[in-house]
């Protein structure tokens, strides 16, 4: 239930500083901690005119959404009151961004910005799940949780924590066998074939899952957790986060590049656009061009062989990556050498003699 509230000095000061940004500042402010101070945090909605605040403050917390000419009087002084809504007590509160976790080390997670760097990220991942089983973690913003395990064109979804329930995707239970995986928090671990779901079914679930905390209705879960992934509860996003440096907000300055086979294309692609001088880049910065080119081959690589129309999509974004400063190549040039590359030469056959 909405009701008026009042600006407050505070928050006419928080507003100045999101002008400011909003004028000044790089970026869009896309994502609900795009901006904080001590007792407010927010930002525009994706893919809407609208900013979401959180502020605390006495009756609060109150959640206030405004749009930019709202946020511009606020800061002038020329608007004294607005509506918001009362934070219930029970529901958490958004703090940092989506947190998605694939292995140890520092580089093998991602802050979650935008939708569209999640889709990527996962994107990415599952190539990664077609050359061999592999799990992920992923936390909303609430300190919602779950596991997902990739193998092959499937998916398992294990939702550890949530408001809205637990449980294991529920799949073919035809499938009676089993696999081992093992991984850097769990352990070895034996995966039901049972609790697999289409990739085209789980991702749109765990799209959904990084906004509302639940997989929406395409999923069924069953309410149960296979008892080695209950500790797993016991780790909120703080104490992942805690466990390692900062990861990085930018897909491609984390591992997803490397772990990824479009890495090696990217790398066969670049340099072969290099050797026919369809190419001009800074040496430099080569590995992050190869690996911001690696992700573009996730997104249109494969339709860019059969569709001049990708390719020349792709040669587009190829050409706006930091770093390249020409390129020279058609949508029909790029087309060929996508093809010339996707796989390493073959090695020669030595003839005994």
């Amino acid at each position: 239930m909405k009701e008026s509230f009042a600006v407050s000095d505070p928050f006419r000061e928080f507003m100045r500083d999101v002008t400011a940004q909003l004028d000044w500042g790089e970026g869009a402010l896309t994502g609900p901690d795009a901006i904080e101070a001590e007792n407010c945090r927010g930002g525009r909605i994706e893919g809407t005119d609208v900013f979401r605040f959180v502020y605390a403050a006495e009756g609060g917390p109150f959640a206030i959404e405004l749009r930019e000419q709202q946020i511009r009087d606020i800061a002038a002084g020329n608007l004294s009151e607005v509506d918001a809504e009362v934070v219930a007590s029970d529901q958490r509160v958004a703090r940092g961004e989506p947190l998605l976790v694939w292995g140890e080390y520092d580089d093998d997670a991602l802050r979650i910005r935008t939708l569209g760097d999640l889709s990527l990220a996962l994107d990415t991942l599952q190539a990664v799940g077609n050359q061999m089983p592999l799990a992920i973690r992923l936390w909303t913003a609430q300190d919602d949780q779950l596991v997902c395990v990739l193998n092959g064109l499937d998916c398992a979804l294990y939702v550890i924590t949530s408001h809205h329930g637990y449980g294991t995707s529920v799949g073919d239970p035809t499938r009676t066998e089993m696999f081992e995986l093992t991984d850097h928090d769990m352990g070895a671990i034996a995966v039901r074939w049972a609790d697999f779901v289409p990739w085209r079914v789980g991702k749109p679930a765990l799209m959904h899952f990084a906004e509302h905390g639940e997989l929406g209705d395409a999923v069924i879960l069953d309410g149960t957790i296979p008892s080695q992934l209950l500790v797993l509860g016991d780790y909120d996003r703080e104490a992942e986060l805690e466990s390692r440096r900062a990861p990085p907000v930018e897909p491609a300055k984390s591992s997803l590049a490397d772990k990824a086979p479009q890495g090696m294309w990217a790398r066969r692609l670049v340099a072969s656009l290099v050797e026919r001088q369809l190419i001009e880049l800074d040496d430099a910065i080569l590995q992050a061009i190869n690996a911001r080119v690696a992700l573009l081959l996730v997104q249109h690589g494969h339709d860019a062989q059969d569709s001049v129309e990708t390719a020349a999509l792709l040669a587009k974004e190829i050409e706006r990556v930091r770093g390249v400063g020409a390129l020279f190549a058609t949508g029909g040039d790029l087309q060929i050498a996508l093809r010339r590359t996707q796989d390493p030469p073959t090695q020669p056959v030595e003839v005994p003699s």
